[in-house]
């Protein structure tokens, strides 16, 4: 369940959460109990895998806290722990322990089995008492009014035992009620919020984690690089570099019929190097096309992709809700992998129509291309997707695929800009979505 977003529907919601939360520090009670007799025990061989799967029961219970104070808070908290290596149950044991996320867990442990029980039971109790003493009165009438009340009501220095004397509680109740509904959301936010410091990762293993990535994605950028050098290198050694190689022995054998005063077989044989001259420019230009496409320097990425749909063999519209223009290798990266999804559109598909649609939703650029086709594209190792991801991640950017079996198809690609110029006028073409 999730928590809801009305401010009332979500207090009444409250008292369900802390009774599940209040479950859970009594769980926390007995591993913390399991906890400390395992140390105890461990020196003895017995205690090893006893202590395995009492850490491992932690972070059972360590992950159900995270989903519950998540959904509470609305917030996503990822697990901390590294993978676990596969190894002897007392190496096991000792790399739970030397995990720092181990650690945390058993801090948190500690607390929600104390302060936690704590909290959670105030809370309830406060909560318990405005409604005990409000509707007391009421059964008193109704359902006990015949038989000797069941209700606890001497404090002491008077007893309440009658249903007009339980009408002076009633103030009391109100104050109770008061105080949970102004105060207990806060209470139990304040200990949610304690719980993501402890539960979640620290600052250094975000950072650890950010450079992992950051370093994955730079060995990605350099091995397509290189893998587009050796692409260039091949295609002008096999074709334009063919060609040109070519024609230098036409344009020799022209030379020597003209010096053997044959000039008609000299001008066919000039007549074909200016053919040859032709194809090898034309090589060359495509193979500058494909490293930077002239049309992005000419028309920008808007006009670009208008250029794309109406090459594409399928009808293609473009809804550009993009202000300004972004930085040059990111235009190109952009261009690139929509082009190759729209290859696999072509391929794969199955498709009548193909929508693309360009925003911003604040530093990001949002590039959404949806297909009506079969649906059940998917990455896959040395996939076109797979590509696209790889090329963006290099920008930071990520990929999502929304396609179930049976269509409609939606990539969503996300990449950050934040060097965007506003000054560029904005174009837009309008287009009905499918």
């Amino acid at each position: 369940m999730s928590t809801p977003a009305n401010p009332i529907t979500r207090r009444l919601a409250l008292p369900g959460w802390s009774v599940l939360r209040f479950s859970l520090t009594l769980i926390a009670a007995a591993l913390l109990a399991a906890a400390i007799v395992t140390g105890v025990f461990v020196i003895f061989w017995i205690g090893i895998p006893v202590a395995v799967a009492v850490l491992l029961a932690i972070r059972v219970w360590a992950n159900a806290q995270r989903r519950i104070i998540g959904e509470q808070l609305g917030v996503a908290i990822p697990a901390p722990y590294r993978p676990r290596p596969k190894a002897r149950l007392d190496q096991q044991a000792l790399w739970l322990i030397r995990e720092p996320a181990t650690w945390r867990d058993f801090a948190w442990l500690a607390i929600d089995a104390t302060l936690g029980f704590l909290v959670n039971l105030l809370y309830l109790g406060v909560f318990s008492v405005a409604v005990y003493y409000l509707v007391q009165p009421f059964l008193l009438v109704t359902v006990f009014h015949s038989a000797q009340t069941p209700f606890v009501n001497d404090f002491g220095f008077y007893d309440f035992d009658t249903p007009a004397k339980t009408l002076m509680l009633v103030p009391f109740a109100l104050a109770c009620g008061v105080a949970w509904w102004r105060w207990g959301e806060l209470l139990l936010r304040w200990y949610s919020h304690l719980g993501v410091l402890l539960l979640g990762p620290t600052a250094n293993a975000l950072l650890t984690e950010r450079v992992t990535e950051l370093r994955h994605a730079r060995d990605q950028t350099a091995g397509h690089a290189a893998a587009e050098l050796r692409r260039i290198e091949r295609d002008l050694h096999d074709g334009a570099q063919a060609r040109i190689a070519a024609l230098s022995l036409t344009l020799g054998m022209a030379e020597e019929l003209l010096s053997n005063d044959r000039p008609k077989q000299a001008a066919a044989l000039v007549g074909e190097a200016r053919q040859a001259c032709s194809d090898a420019l034309e090589e060359i230009r495509q193979l500058v096309r494909g490293i930077h496409p002239p049309v992005l320097a000419d028309r920008g990425f808007t006009g670009a992709l208008q250029a794309m749909a109406l090459d594409h063999p399928l009808p293609v519209s473009v809804v550009d809700r993009l202000v300004g223009k972004l930085p040059p290798p990111l235009e190109a990266a952009a261009y690139f992998a929509t082009n190759e999804i729209l290859t696999n559109i072509t391929k794969h598909a199955q498709a009548s129509q193909v929508q693309i649609i360009v925003h911003r939703e604040h530093d990001q650029v949002v590039i959404e291309v949806r297909d009506d086709g079969i649906g059940g594209a998917s990455f896959s190792p040395g996939g076109g997707l797979d590509g696209v991801r790889s090329r963006l991640a290099a920008f930071d950017g990520t990929v999502e695929v929304d396609s179930p079996e049976g269509g409609p198809t939606v990539v969503t690609m996300t990449i950050p800009a934040a060097a965007v110029d506003l000054g560029i006028a904005h174009n837009a073409a309008s287009a009905h979505p499918f």
